[in-house]
């Protein structure tokens, strides 16, 4: 059967399409899409702003960026059998060292993608004017995409950490003022020494947590020597048994209703504390209790563009992650109440 196209359209398609482009508006809509392209001004501002916000943050803090090269690999997890594993070192001569390996039954990473993007219509310029300077509406939008970014990740993160490590049970209780939670603490601390060999290096704790310790009278009486003008963290480091231990309270709120219901704030780390051991430059192998594995990056660290619809330009940042509790005995969490 002969074509009712015209020869020169049946002999080229993308002269059809382009006709098409031409006359459509809705297939100039949904084809105009430019590619995303990396923004080197809004890269430097986000990578400002990221340092502001990142110092709020705790999901780094008790979750480190492992960054692995790869999306997929397999990881030294620390239970109660490897942790402690006795190696025969000593061998005869021509022998061959014993050598440590991956189990079969340690697990995998598998870094998947995230990302969120904020669109910027046209007319919203035209809005901050025409000939005026744009750059400030574009560093608003660069804002509300980095906290949300790390928001959303600082939820993530507490959410996998939290189901994977429950509380101690019998202790937290600080509302009872007989109750000592310098003491209950440094029991935790002395507990993962016991169970590691290594002294927690890190501490975070919301903060309801870290209100309800200052006010206690326990903490209080232990004072002297002291800043009578307040409890630092430092101070209150120098009454654990680590007092090297680093302390981070975690301040960022979510929302906690659905989506046209009333705004209902909370903490995202809950009334917990988490004593833990952390290296500085974790990778695959050492006895972190937690680690962000992640392709190359380390969360947010570029902006890309893009154009949508003729009407828009779209700001996106994309990053990969997951999240893994490595070495469960090197942490500990108490519930407050």
């Amino acid at each position: 059967m002969k074509s009712k196209l015209s020869h020169s359209f049946a002999a080229t398609p993308a002269l059809f399409a382009a006709t098409a482009w031409q006359n459509d508006p809705a297939v100039r809509l949904l084809f105009n899409n430019s590619p995303a392209a990396f923004n080197s001004t809004l890269t430097t501002y986000a990578q400002g702003y990221s340092t502001d916000i990142a110092a709020q943050s705790t999901a780094s803090f008790i979750a480190p960026w492992v960054v692995t090269g790869r999306a997929s690999g397999q990881f030294k997890r620390y239970d109660e059998k490897s942790s402690f594993a006795v190696y025969k070192t000593d061998r005869g001569i021509g022998e061959g060292r014993q050598r440590i390996v991956f189990g079969a039954d340690d697990p995998f990473f598998n870094c998947r993608p995230h990302g969120l993007e904020i669109p910027t219509d046209d007319f919203e310029k035209e809005q901050a004017g025409v000939t005026g300077d744009r750059f400030p509406l574009m560093q608003a939008k660069i804002r509300t995409l980095v906290a949300a970014a790390y928001r959303s990740r600082e939820f993530n993160v507490w959410a996998k950490i939290k189901a994977a490590k429950a509380a101690t049970g019998g202790i937290g209780v600080w509302s009872n003022a007989a109750n000592d939670p310098i003491k209950e603490i440094n029991g935790e601390i002395q507990g993962i020494a016991n169970d590691t060999g290594m002294l927690p290096n890190r501490m975070v704790m919301s903060l309801s947590a870290w209100a309800t310790v200052l006010d206690h009278a326990k903490v209080l009486s232990r004072r002297s020597g002291v800043s009578q003008d307040g409890v630092t963290y430092s101070d209150f480091a120098r009454m654990l048994l680590n007092p090297q231990i680093q302390i981070k309270v975690g301040m960022i709120p979510y929302d906690t209703a659905a989506r046209g219901l009333a705004v209902s704030k909370s903490n995202i780390i809950g009334a917990e504390v988490f004593i833990f051991h952390a290296q500085d430059q974790p990778d695959t192998l050492d006895p972190s209790f937690a680690k962000s594995f992640s392709t190359f990056g380390r969360g947010v660290d570029e902006v890309k563009t893009y154009r949508e619809k003729e009407l828009m330009e779209i700001a996106a940042v994309d990053w990969s992650e997951d999240v893994q509790v490595v070495s469960p005995l090197a942490g500990r969490r108490i519930t407050v109440g």
